[in-house]
């Protein structure tokens, strides 16, 4: 399966002209239609910007009145997704921003690729004006490495441009693939871990993103959409390999994931709703939502991946596999590894069949159950003995975090 995306500006202008890719020539006044016949592409996706809309004063008409001109001009046969964009004063967002295009091919685009699960992904940015091939190229990008680590499989992923088309001049104008990758699952997990690294982008999230204005503003109190403790503790298990807390908190995640999916509700395009004032010729958005929803939203989709129904127990051969699909490296993978090779074959005979402290089962003093660093929780794959309780059930090998003692907390604050 084939996917093409493409951004397009103002396609009023746009002429025939002979495009040339691969030696192979195609007449068309869209570059992204000599691609598609050339690649044989299987679905075509169009963002255009709302800010085409002319002679309106409500969201419907402006979708028609876009669909109306994009149609007229290069035909309909292809995906046409309408985008909130800024253009001058003409139209912009009420905080003077230019979050929502961004926002909205990500979630949109991430649908898609989970619709039509592709094997291959391609975009054209020739067509896009200003910033529109920037931000749509990072937002299709962002929804790609979603989308692999949730499908666990290798993504090839091709960005394409053409020449420039020079008013009058019939061409051939070359296309050139300006990026070409095939995207494994290891690499698509680390770019979507790599925005949440910085101090600076921990403060934002922190501190605006995540924080939930209070109407009645009550002294002392502070609300959050999803609890940081739980984003950040996440980000680090997930470089870590600490995969059991992902598992333990599986209701949490997906918790934090469905209040992120509502706030994109007004976003997807087969639901518009986003809320728009006419005022003195221009458009103003009234909704506003940070980029930065839309890398928390990656990033709980991941994790929602790893997580699965039952958060009362692991089976250590759960944690095998994930070792072997979600290690950011392979250093934590053979670190991971051997640490279940070492429960399963070194104490399988020694775990009884009611939850017992890992310390114990080695033979080790225990000191004071719960009491970890951080160092050994790492270092053991979140494994680590004074916080693992360990038996077996149907002759599997479970373990989880709580048993005479409540540990997971502890494990969190090690991780956060």
């Amino acid at each position: 399966m084939k996917i093409l995306f493409a951004p397009i500006g103002d396609p009023s202008n746009y002429q025939d002209v002979t495009y040339k890719i691969d030696n192979k020539e195609y007449e068309t006044n869209a570059c992204f239609r000599a691609i598609s016949d050339h690649l044989g592409i299987d679905k075509v996706i169009v963002y255009a910007g709302l800010s085409l809309c002319e002679g309106c004063n409500d969201l419907k008409c402006c979708i028609d009145s876009v669909k109306q001109k994009v149609s007229n001009k290069i035909g309909s046969n292809f995906d046409l997704l309408i985008a909130p964009n800024i253009y001058g004063t003409k139209f912009i967002q009420r905080d003077r921003r230019n979050t929502l295009y961004f926002d909205f091919v990500y979630f949109n685009s991430l649908k898609i690729l989970e619709q039509s699960k592709p094997d291959e992904i391609y975009i054209d940015i020739t067509h896009g004006i200003n910033y529109m091939p920037l931000l749509a190229t990072d937002a299709i990008m962002l929804a790609t490495y979603t989308y692999i680590v949730e499908s666990v499989k290798d993504v090839a992923l091709k960005i394409y441009n053409s020449e420039p088309v020079i008013r009058g001049n019939k061409g051939p104008y070359t296309i050139d693939n300006i990026y070409s990758e095939k995207i494994t699952v290891r690499q698509a997990l680390i770019s979507l871990l790599s925005f949440f690294l910085s101090n600076d982008s921990r403060n934002v999230i922190t501190n605006e993103i995540l924080k939930v204005k209070q109407k009645n503003k009550e002294k002392n109190r502070t609300t959050y959409l999803c609890r940081p403790d739980l984003i950040y503790s996440l980000v680090n298990s997930l470089s870590g390999g600490v995969f059991p807390y992902i598992m333990l908190k599986a209701k949490e995640i997906n918790e934090c994931l469905k209040k992120l999916e509502n706030l994109f509700e007004k976003l997807d395009f087969n639901n518009y709703s986003i809320k728009l004032v006419f005022e003195q010729g221009g458009v103003v958005y009234e909704d506003t939502m940070p980029i930065e929803v839309s890398y928390l939203h990656s990033l709980m989709k991941g994790a929602s991946r790893i997580t699965h129904e039952n958060d009362e127990h692991i089976k250590i051969s759960e944690i095998r596999n994930l070792a072997n699909n979600y290690s950011v490296s392979d250093a934590v993978k053979y670190m991971i590894l051997n640490e279940v090779d070492q429960i399963q074959d070194k104490y399988g005979n020694n775990i009884p069949d009611q939850p017992t402290l890992y310390a114990k089962i080695r033979g080790d003093v225990v000191t004071k159950p719960c009491l970890v660093d951080k160092r050994n929780l790492l270092a053991h794959g979140g494994l680590e003995e004074n916080v693992t309780y360990i038996w077996k059930e149907k002759g599997e090998i479970l373990m989880n975090y709580n048993g005479e003692q409540e540990c997971l907390a502890e494990v969190e604050k090690q991780l956060r």
